[in-house]
């Protein structure tokens, strides 16, 4: 089992193809941040992949912003999926549940507020684990930068980690496997940060303070076998053992490399000079990276995004569903049907009408070689 997250920065990303992109990928579950797509946006040839099945969430408020997506192998067709984390979303029988204490954690107002940006999907799979069929809960998300020119962003920001960590935990609860993944949008350690500002008092950023307490650190990292490659040096940590339930997997097997960043500033060029952070993350339960996952990576050769891509392997296999859940795109009213209609190839078509027909494509997102100016609609 492979999965892979990665913050694409607007759908057009993929303007050579989505499939030979996914492809290219070569996992069984890949999971996109910032598609900037809407639900009036989202176009067939994205949202209805062969070989794939896909679930995206959407911002409501605002056009070309945020947005996730999952698209799992039809080998990995998941159980159960639902977007947002709150249940709020959710109005069909293809739940994944387990909502914990929202209720008395949040006002209705704030879980609204907090799933109305279209930043989780959330998929749970069957996999086979040293010979037992166990549960595994994929949470894809892209959480909310905090703008130093917006207060109130930095608190919503703190209220989605808080939301996070509830739905996460709770699901964890219920017996199944967990992996958090996507655009976090902090930086854990000053190991991961090229140049950190604040580096007096580092450790007491709010968001970092979250990935602690969110965070197991109790010396797992000695446990791994990991050769560490040329230019990475020992580092020591001051911070107390953590008694968080997840494993930042990529420092499970690399405790100590440096200048592994999975994001860089695009108005200064500095991805040539690795000028970056790491803030994208696959995030695992404790037992599942123990026993389970056997590498972690970042893929900064990818490029096509301010962001790469990181990766996990797992040992264990993963048993599809025998059909999607009721989120799945194939099931939009748009798109439900299209493909499985014999009359599209009993009739014979008038090829040069075709072709002259509008195309209804998001913009950059399918065709080779779109213009810079069809993505100014979707570009934040």
């Amino acid at each position: 089992m492979k999965v892979v997250t990665w913050n694409i920065n607007g759908i057009r990303t993929f303007r050579g193809g989505i499939k030979k992109a996914l492809d290219s990928l070569d996992a069984d579950i890949i999971c996109v941040q910032e598609t900037k797509v809407t639900r009036d946006l989202l176009d067939e040839r994205t949202a209805i992949v062969d070989g794939y099945n896909s679930y995206f969430s959407y911002s409501r408020g605002r056009s070309g912003y945020s947005g996730v997506a999952t698209y799992c192998k039809d080998s990995a067709t998941p159980s159960a999926a639902e977007e947002g984390l709150t249940g709020l979303l959710t109005n069909h029988e293809g739940a994944v549940g387990c909502y914990g204490h929202q209720a008395a954690e949040f006002c209705s107002e704030e879980l609204q507020l907090l799933d109305n940006e279209g930043r989780a999907v959330v998929t749970q799979h069957r996999a086979k684990c040293q010979d037992k069929e166990q549960t595994v809960t994929v949470i894809n998300v892209y959480c909310p930068r905090a703008d130093p020119e917006k207060p109130e962003r930095k608190q919503f920001k703190l209220q989605f980690y808080k939301l996070l960590r509830c739905r996460a935990e709770a699901i964890l609860k219920d017996g199944s496997h967990v992996i958090v993944l996507g655009d976090i949008n902090t930086s854990h350690r000053q190991i991961d940060h090229c140049d950190p500002s604040d580096i007096d008092d580092f450790d007491e950023n709010p968001g970092r303070k979250w990935l602690n307490g969110f965070l197991y650190s109790g010396g797992q990292e000695e446990e791994t076998n990991d050769e560490e490659s040329d230019g990475e040096s020992e580092v020591t940590s001051t911070d107390p053992i953590r008694s968080g339930k997840f494993v930042d997997t990529f420092r499970y097997f690399h405790p100590t490399r440096t200048n592994a960043f999975t994001c860089w500033s695009t108005l200064t060029g500095a991805r040539q000079t690795n000028y970056g952070t790491r803030i994208d993350y696959i995030f695992a339960n404790c037992q599942l990276a123990k026993e389970q996952f056997v590498a972690a990576d970042i893929m900064p050769e990818v490029e096509g995004s301010d962001h790469c891509p990181v990766w996990g392997q797992l040992s264990c296999s993963l048993l599809p569903s025998s059909k999607p859940p009721p989120l799945c795109t194939r099931y939009l009213p748009e798109f439900a049907g299209k493909q499985q209609k014999l009359s599209r190839f009993l009739i014979k078509v008038d090829q040069k009408s075709s072709q002259s027909e509008p195309k209804d494509a998001l913009p950059g997102s399918q065709e080779e070689g779109g213009k810079e100016g069809e993505f100014k609609s979707i570009q934040s």
